[in-house]
């Protein structure tokens, strides 16, 4: 909340004709153009707000544990990757209310772009609590071990501080594998994992069995406060108010093109010509007079400049005479 960014500066504005008012010039007729911004395309990525994300590798049960726990309707599927979407849930008892979301399956690779997988972490990013859900009885006969351990490194991988997340570890489909090793399997994760996770529960969609376990589990373990998240490389944190002005750039270069010809170039001269409307004979004047006192005019003489040579300052040609205004 209150987070800012900048992703584009404004170019410096113009001034008006009052502003070049003098004792021989009391009635300017030219005025400044403001200089450009910075101009780009900007892809705003939209992280949906939970306080709680059930994360996984596909087809762990997500999905039918969100259904079972709250009143939202993922669609559900005996196949992997059924969720492509994150899906929103709401929890709640006598204490309050917290919003779960449904992530899309994370599979290996998830942080670098596989299987959608920078979308679907993005979402992570703005929840509180991380509820791993690992499948007892995975279908292809993978080692639960190895897929926690997948999920794992992929959130890590995001680089946006998920493994600071706080977490929740739910055993689903409990249904599928005898009670007294479904008891045994939590006692081994939770010696495992040790404070890593807050809690270990035993799950089933299917029967029932631990959701009220596990909804007071998420209830009790979501943080007031969302962990700090990673800052990004190079992330620019503006003050409350900031006004950005270009360096005033009077350093310039003059150089011989051929015989009769030269340019000069330097960001002070080039922003001149390009805040002013060369159409005008009281610009140019006024340019000339600016020239003058940046030192062109004495850095072109010394360089070999005659009266009647060409002299370009940005992609603009001049017949400059010393003793004369520009034309």
């Amino acid at each position: 909340p209150g987070q800012r960014a900048v992703v584009a500066r404004s170019g410096l504005g113009g001034r008006g004709n009052r502003h070049f008012t003098t004792p021989t010039r009391q009635a300017p007729r030219f005025a400044e153009r403001g200089l450009p911004g910075e101009e780009g395309w900007v892809e705003l990525r939209l992280k949906l707000l939970a306080d709680a994300g059930l994360v996984g590798l596909p087809n762990a049960g997500k999905s039918s544990l969100l259904a079972r726990l709250t009143r939202a309707r993922p669609r559900v599927a005996d196949y992997p990757f059924t969720t492509l979407e994150p899906v929103l849930g709401v929890l709640g008892d006598e204490q309050g209310q917290l919003v779960v979301a449904d992530i899309p399956g994370l599979i290996e690779g998830a942080h670098e772009g596989a299987g959608l997988g920078h979308d679907f972490l993005a979402h992570v990013e703005r929840t509180r609590l991380l509820v791993h859900v690992l499948d007892l009885a995975p279908v292809d006969g993978s080692d639960p071990v190895a897929n926690h351990a997948t999920v794992e490194a992929e959130l890590a991988g995001h680089a946006a501080g998920l493994e600071r997340f706080p977490r929740v570890l739910c055993l689903s489909k409990a249904d599928l594998v005898p009670e007294e090793d479904a008891r045994a399997a939590a006692a081994a994760w939770r010696e495992r994992l040790g404070e890593a996770a807050l809690d270990v529960v035993v799950t089933s969609a299917a029967t029932g069995s631990g959701l009220e376990e596990l909804a007071s589990a998420i209830l009790r373990a979501v943080p007031a406060e969302p962990p700090p998240s990673a800052a990004l490389p190079g992330a620019e944190t503006p003050a409350a108010h900031r006004v950005y002005r270009p360096d005033r750039g009077e350093s310039f270069s003059v150089e011989a093109k051929g015989e009769g010809a030269f340019r000069v170039t330097g960001p002070g001269v080039e922003r001149l010509l390009a805040r002013h409307d060369l159409e005008n004979p009281d610009a140019l004047r006024y340019l000339e007079e600016r020239l003058r006192g940046m030192g062109v005019i004495r850095a072109l003489e010394g360089a070999g400049f005659e009266r009647g040579d060409d002299v370009e300052i940005a992609g603009t040609v001049f017949e400059l005479d010393p003793g004369a205004p520009l034309r």
